[in-house]
Formats: structure tokens, sequence, C-alpha cells
């Protein structure tokens, strides 16, 4: 089955410029049941190693699809994250989701790999920590989650064009990238203990994981914090999803869970994919040949997306000559 049968013009535009998009009941619901029953009687911690685990990507039309998107085989998917949330008591949401809560629907957003693995300096372990990144994040819903403010996969649409501009920018004024680069100066930041917070708690609220100019997007950003001691936190646009349905969101596209004040838990499954010559980004080696190819990466949202034959959303910069429709 070729890809455009289930990306269709309007999910390859959708796609393009929020960076998101649902691909419904794309994996078959028996697929889904035996990964939770996996799951469940699992003894042991590399659970997203499991087979059946496993088969909601190899064993669906996604890993077809990702290479195809991507232009060929990718890299080696062998791990997934297994993503059940739970109810959070309504005395913990605070804890939880970080206090204070902006909005009713507040979310955990974020973009993976950046200023959470620490880099070679003691004492700042911020400067120079690598970006771990990927080139695409594929959930797979394993129960029905249509209803919002129920730990559901939230992303901040546009992020990925707003995010790859900035990058661009951060390249272009000498490097490096993320936090200590260019216009993106170090952040203090800390985590209470029972909180899943990426802004931080407390006198420290920041959006530390997310670049700088994403910070006020969405439909109702908020401001938490004081202004010596605060940031713009963004909307994120919270998915809803039926067991069996994919959901594919570009690596610069801020994505997190949503609080969850619901009843049942939410069960996902994620797979991060990278292109085959994708690799972290160390700022400490900038200059060399591996590390520009990394910053033309994060630079341009479609530059390892050659078989995505799409539009380049409205505003961005540095898109490659092969994202058009």
């Amino acid at each position: 089955m070729r890809y455009s049968l289930i990306m269709t013009l309007a999910k390859r535009r959708a796609f393009v410029e929020d960076g998101v998009v649902i691909l419904p009941k794309l994996v078959p619901l028996e697929l889904c049941s035996a990964a939770v029953e996996a799951i469940e009687a699992a003894e042991t911690e590399n659970v997203g190693n499991l087979e059946p685990v496993q088969a909601l990507y190899h064993g669906s039309p996604l890993c077809a699809l990702l290479q195809e998107l991507l232009g060929g085989e990718t890299q080696p998917v062998t791990g997934a994250q297994i993503a059940v949330r739970h109810p959070t008591p309504p005395e913990q949401l605070d804890i939880y989701m970080g206090e204070p809560t902006p909005s009713p629907s507040d979310w955990n957003g974020h973009v993976d790999g950046i200023a959470i693995h620490p880099g070679p300096h003691k004492d700042d372990p911020d400067r120079e920590a690598p970006i771990m990144s990927f080139s695409c994040i594929v959930g797979v819903a394993l129960n029905d989650q249509t209803e919002p403010d129920c730990g559901n996969f939230a992303v901040l649409r546009g992020a990925h064009i707003a995010n790859a501009a900035f990058f661009a920018q951060q390249a272009a004024a000498g490097g490096p990238l993320g936090p200590g680069g260019p216009d993106w100066p170090l952040e203090p930041w800390r985590r209470e203990e029972g909180s899943n917070a990426s802004r931080g708690q407390g006198l420290e609220l920041r959006a530390r994981m997310i670049p700088p100019p994403t910070r006020a997007m969405g439909d109702s950003p908020r401001y938490v914090g004081t202004p010596e001691n605060g940031d713009w936190w963004p909307s994120g646009t919270q998915q809803l999803l039926r067991a069996g349905d994919a959901v594919l969101a570009h690596y610069l596209a801020c994505h997190g869970e949503s609080r969850h004040a619901g009843k049942e838990p939410r069960k996902m499954v994620f797979f991060r994919v990278k292109h085959r010559r994708h690799t972290e980004y160390r700022p400490g080696e900038h200059h060399t040949s591996e590390m520009q190819h990394m910053t033309a990466v994060l630079s341009d949202p479609w530059l390892e997306w050659e078989g995505l034959v799409a539009a380049q959303a409205p505003g961005a910069t540095g898109a490659s000559s092969s994202a058009r429709l």
C-alpha cells in the first residue's frame, strides 16, 4: 500500500502546516489488544521491546509508511515508550502539572531531548548539553481517548516551523544550537518530587525545554510566575483518539500530555523514528561536518522527509526544495 492512500492530500497539508496528523484506524484492534495484554503481564523493564508491542509499528502499515515518508530505510526501531497515564487525584493536579495551573487544559509541553541531558561541564550541566532528537514521534492509541483533559497527547501546532526558524537563526549567528547558544540564555530550573512539569516549579517557572520564540504560541498562552522568574506558557492542542488510531508528530513540534482529570487510564505507545543519517546534536562539535548536517536538519523541518511531497507551511524559512504540493 502506498502511503498516499493513507496520507491523503488533506492529511499531508495538515501535517506540513500543523506538525501533527491523526491517522484513524491504522493499527488493527487485535494488535492493540495483544499489546495491552503483554504490557499488563510483563515482568521485565524492557516492555517496549516485547514482540506484541513492536508489532504495533512493524506489523501495521506504520513501518512502511514512515520509511516511505523519510525516503527509505530508517534507523532500526527496536524500542518503544509505554505511556500509561493514570488519573491524577484533584488535590494533586497542580503538583503534577506545575503550580500555578494556568488553564483547565494545562499540558506538559516540551521538545524531547533539550535541556535534560547533562553536558560535559560538572558545575553547569546545561552548557553544551546534547540535543537528543529524532525525526518523528509515532503514537498508537491502545484505548479510546475522545474526551479532553484525560491525559491526552497534545501538540503545539505550527511549533515545528517556528522552532526550525529559531535554530536557523542560531546557526546564522554562528551557533551553537540550543540552550546557551545565541538568543537562548541558560535558565534556572528545578522540579519538585511528584511533578512532571517541564517548566519547573515554584520560583523558577520557565518553559526551558521549549525554544524561546515558541513559548507564546497557541490559542491561549498564559504567563506564569513573575517577570523575574517566569515565562510564557504555550497552549497545545489535545489529540482526541480512539483505539487503533495513530498520530504522527514532527520532532520539532512541542508535545506533551494534558492534565488527567478523567476516570480511566490513558494507554498509548510511542515510537521515535530516525532518518538513516540522523544523530544527536553535540554543541561542542558544532563546526564539524556531522554537526553541520544536524544543524541543517534542525533548521529545515523537511530536510529528512524525502518522500513527503507536501507544501511548506506559510511563513516558514529554510524549506527544502522538495517540500511542495
